[in-house]
């Protein structure tokens, strides 16, 4: 199973170089990509707080790579590749050194994270930055040396510059002190060095956008809890409800399944034969808990992508309790699980660099309409200039502004797609009477769950549905 373990690993390895995503398809992968032409935070070139290790590595990979989401989707893959050696040398300390591999190349080959990873955006690096922020956390526990104590500090600090939302997972670092019962002077210096390491890419930044960005910050941090950053506050679903779909289809089928039942069934296996065993270390259990309210609260969860840390977490320990035994009904199911996983999570991110978002069929599909229309968009307008299309398009949100922005295309057709559909039915829009369904495009709903599906409407006044 070492063996095949490996072999399995180096198949994962190489999909993400040969896999990685072409294509820039989402608003948020479109700010990443222009930002290796020009870093321009005012620009959202990338948006706040401007992911700077994240766009440096993927501007190391620009430099080699000539498409710009590749090269980021290559970065993270790289970064992804070097957690094997944290992953590694965490699982040698729950089970025997011979299944450390196959602990590794279980977590590696999880098929919903390969495709995440493979996408032109910060998760996948944030993830791996991670693995090794965790693995510095257990070093930092029981060793008194003093370059132990500080390399969690500075990989907290990569990791917040990579991707922001990871802060809870700074209540690791509280855990180590208090563990270790420190000196007040000694948390007080600890303390300093962890809030210079955070200034090194806050400053580079700020400096960078100049007096704007502390404005930019302001705006970001109201606008993520109070408008579109899909919060509990701005949920108009009941919690209870938020919290089940965060748990069950965000965690367990997504997250871990990839929304396989091949693989569900796998993992309730694996599940039947070690929950008894399972054993979550105090650090880790902190970890999970901490991030897990904060995914609930103060995260999108339309966005299963948001949950990978738990996922990769909560995986490890399963895999863990599954191999500390020789049984071999839990190796054959174990290694079953790793087949699975491979196959699958290959296939989906194959998938996802060869066949076209449902952004771009759009964008091609209306670069070839007959002229003259104008198209209204949500959020695809991002990747509609980001393509560089020839036709007019725009971005609205109320009907008020549409309503004065198509009367400037008096003998245009005009078209609209589901989101803004959907926008002013929210505002008490009767749309059915104006609207006839004209295209679908689909993708991957999984690659992107927002817009890997649009419909396409002709808005059509009174005289022209007569």
């Amino acid at each position: 199973m070492r063996m095949v373990s490996i072999v399995l690993l180096l198949i994962v390895y190489i999909s993400y170089i040969v896999y990685a995503s072409p294509f820039a398809a989402t608003w948020d992968e479109v700010d990443f990509a222009l930002a290796l032409e020009r870093y321009d935070l005012l620009a959202m070139q990338p948006h706040f707080p401007g992911y700077p290790y994240f766009i440096f590595g993927g501007m190391l990979i620009h430099s080699f790579v000539a498409n710009p989401a590749k090269a980021l989707a290559i970065w993270n893959g790289l970064l992804m590749i070097s957690t094997s050696i944290p992953i590694y040398l965490l699982a040698k300390t729950f089970v025997e050194k011979k299944y450390a591999w196959v602990v590794t190349a279980l977590v590696q080959s999880l098929s919903y994270v390969m495709l995440i990873v493979s996408q032109p955006m910060s998760e996948g690096s944030a993830l791996a930055v991670l693995w090794w922020y965790v693995w510095s956390l257990q070093r930092a526990l029981h060793s008194d040396r003093i370059d132990m104590q500080l390399l969690p500090l500075w990989l907290f600090s990569v990791m917040l510059g990579i991707r922001l939302s990871y802060i809870p997972f700074g209540i690791g670092i509280l855990y180590v002190w208090w563990k270790r019962a420190y000196r007040f002077k000694t948390l007080l210096l600890y303390s300093f060095v962890a809030v210079a390491f955070q200034f090194i890419w806050i400053m580079a930044v700020a400096t960078t956008e100049g007096e704007g960005f502390w404005q930019l910050a302001l705006s970001f941090t109201t606008g993520h809890f109070t408008q579109w950053g899909g919060t509990v506050s701005t949920d108009e679903a009941p919690f209870w409800q938020r919290a089940i779909v965060l748990i069950f289809y965000n965690i367990i089928w997504t997250g871990m399944a990839k929304q396989s039942i091949w693989l569900l069934s796998c993992f309730i296996i694996l599940l039947a034969m070690t929950w008894k065993q399972i054993a979550i270390p105090p650090l880790y259990r902190l970890l999970l808990l901490t991030y897990f309210l904060w995914a609930l609260f103060a995260q999108n969860i339309e966005k299963p992508r948001h949950i990978l840390p738990i996922v990769v977490i909560v995986s490890f320990f399963l895999f863990v309790s599954a191999l500390q035994s020789s049984s071999r009904l839990r190796l054959t199911a174990a290694f079953v699980l790793l087949l699975s996983q491979t196959v699958i999570g290959t296939q989906a991110i194959k998938h996802q660099a060869t066949q076209l978002p449902a952004t771009y069929q759009l964008a091609y599909d209306f670069e070839q309409k007959e002229k003259p229309f104008v198209l209204f968009t949500w959020e695809e307008t991002r990747v509609l200039e980001y393509l560089r299309v020839s036709f007019p398009h725009g971005r609205v949100f109320s009907f008020d502004v549409f309503e004065r922005e198509k009367a400037t295309f008096p003998h245009a057709k005009v078209y609209v797609t589901d989101h803004v559909i959907k926008g002013f039915q929210a505002q008490g829009i009767d749309v059915r009477p104006y609207i006839r369904s004209v295209r679908t495009y689909e993708s991957s709903l999984l690659s992107d769950p927002v817009y890997g599906r649009i419909t396409v409407y002709e808005w059509r006044e009174e005289g022209e549905r007569e």
